[in-house]
């Protein structure tokens, strides 16, 4: 993959080293400062603090790196499920190819966020909130696979008309060494695939946590810090409750732009 604009992976890896460098272990996310609820900007609170006191800077901080990591690995398993399905539709039985993509129609004709929607909610919303973070992105990872399939497939069946895979048929390769072959021959569209889900996998579990959905408390998250937005007293006392928003739309961008040049 050639780099075409190096400077947005330097800026998202300054993204990273700073949050982490910003939600080190005594740095508290959880930490309350009950003489400081909804403190404005200081020195002890560069970002100030939220309803209970907490430093916003270090859980801003804590969520981008917990949606980050979720959606990587979320995006991974994805890819992964995308590369498995699309590769035997496209080299099983035409009834197998077809089965395929017809459930592919059916994920996709639904409205994605509605489906998100109903499968968190039937499932445990009072669970920890490290159980309750990975419940969200395994559901991200398990409804997010059929776009990447069908791109995986309509590759997958050039390549199978192509003609090394008719020397490799030739030459008697089984099927499941031509899939052997096949796999890395599809790279060039597996990580797109790959960076193009996780900015819409950020996203998603930032919507979710806004509805109560998504990671539970007092982990922090996107959409938890999102959800104060609907406090219209809390917004009258404090601008800070709009930094989380700001820094979401830069990441956004950044994961949109490396997404793109992929």
């Amino acid at each position: 993959m050639r780099l075409r604009y190096p400077i947005l992976w330097l800026l998202l890896g300054l993204f990273v080293a700073a949050s982490v460098i910003v939600s080190m272990p005594g740095a508290g996310y959880a930490r309350q400062d009950r003489d400081a609820t909804l403190a404005p900007a200081s020195a002890s609170h560069p970002a100030g603090t939220d309803a209970l006191g907490r430093d916003r800077l270090v859980r801003v901080a804590a969520a981008f790196l917990l949606s980050l990591a979720g959606s990587v690995i979320a995006s991974a398993l994805t890819t992964v499920a995308a590369a498995g399905v699309g590769t035997l539709a496209a080299f099983g039985r035409a009834s197998m190819g077809w089965s395929s993509m017809v459930v592919c129609d059916v994920f996709l004709a639904l409205p994605w966020m509605f489906l998100l929607m109903m499968v968190r909610s039937a499932l445990p919303l009072t669970a920890s909130p490290a159980r309750s973070a990975t419940i969200t992105f395994l559901v991200l990872a398990a409804l997010g696979w059929p776009a990447s399939a069908r791109a995986v497939y309509h590759g997958a069946l050039q390549l199978k008309s192509s003609d090394w895979m008719l020397y490799a048929r030739a030459a008697g390769l089984d099927r499941a060494g031509i899939v052997r072959h096949v796999i890395p021959s599809l790279f060039h569209l597996l990580v797109p695939q790959f960076l193009i889900t996780i900015p819409a996998f950020v996203m998603a579990e930032a919507n979710l946590g806004a509805l109560g959905l998504g990671v539970g408390e007092p982990l922090p998250s996107w959409g938890g810090m999102l959800f104060e937005l609907n406090n219209s007293p809390m917004l009258m006392q404090t601008r800070w409750v709009y930094f989380p928003v700001a820094l979401l739309v830069v990441v956004l961008l950044l994961l949109e732009g490396v997404a793109v040049e992929a």
